[in-house]
């Protein structure tokens, strides 16, 4: 049974929202197989494909997270209770060629948004969830994505050593997908982005290691 660390309730029993994008929407993504890990316990996914950190893309505000943020919280709390960890893996859109203008503002959206996370459990009285953050995947080079994605290795390298940052100021755990598996998880890519249902488990499987 996967425990979590210095905490006696397991993995499986503990309340998880997901924010996420594609990758954890994904029919069979790293969503899906974390639970098949876990054996089903309680989760809520949030994941959305095309969903960003705090940029709306063309006018869709519910790709925005920072827009969405307080009805993701109060979903997780209706649907299971009580929330135990928040797992937030988003960014790779926020790295999109259409925002390259905007790349400097991610950090300081991730900032926001976890400030606000903080806040919304402040206000309520309640205990502060356990934080999980991801880093973006690797993201293939520009000969390999598509145009919107150009420039989004680079962009996610560098939003990948905010995070790190980020996860080691704040006291949050840290799942470094950008490390590892590193580049060898875009052997199960074929567009750069997304992945094959075994990529996704080597992703899922990564979240265990590192933080269950």
């Amino acid at each position: 049974m996967l425990l979590l660390a210095g905490c006696s309730v397991p993995f499986k029993k503990r309340n998880v929202l997901v924010i996420g994008d594609s990758n954890g929407a994904a029919g069979r993504g790293w969503v899906y197989q974390l639970q098949q890990l876990r054996g089903n316990g309680p989760l809520v996914n949030t994941a959305l494909s095309g969903n960003t950190i705090g940029f709306t893309d063309d006018g869709n505000v519910e790709r925005n997270t920072l827009e969405n943020l307080t009805s993701y919280l109060r979903r997780g709390y209706a649907e299971m209770g009580g929330i135990d960890d928040i797992l937030i893996g988003l960014g790779t859109n926020d790295c999109k060629q259409k925002f390259s203008d905007r790349h400097g503002e991610i950090p300081a959206n991730l900032d926001t948004l976890l400030n606000r996370t903080q806040r919304f459990f402040a206000e309520r009285g309640q205990d502060m969830p356990r934080i999980v953050l991801l880093t973006p995947p690797p993201v293939a080079e520009d000969a390999v994505v598509s145009a919107e994605f150009r420039g989004a290795r680079a962009c996610t390298e560098e939003l990948s050593a905010a995070l790190r940052r980020t996860a080691t100021l704040r006291g949050y755990c840290l799942v470094d997908w950008q490390e590892r598996p590193g580049d060898e998880i875009l052997e199960q890519s074929d567009d750069g982005i997304h992945f094959n249902e075994r990529g996704y488990e080597i992703l899922a499987r990564q979240v265990v290691r590192s933080c269950y």
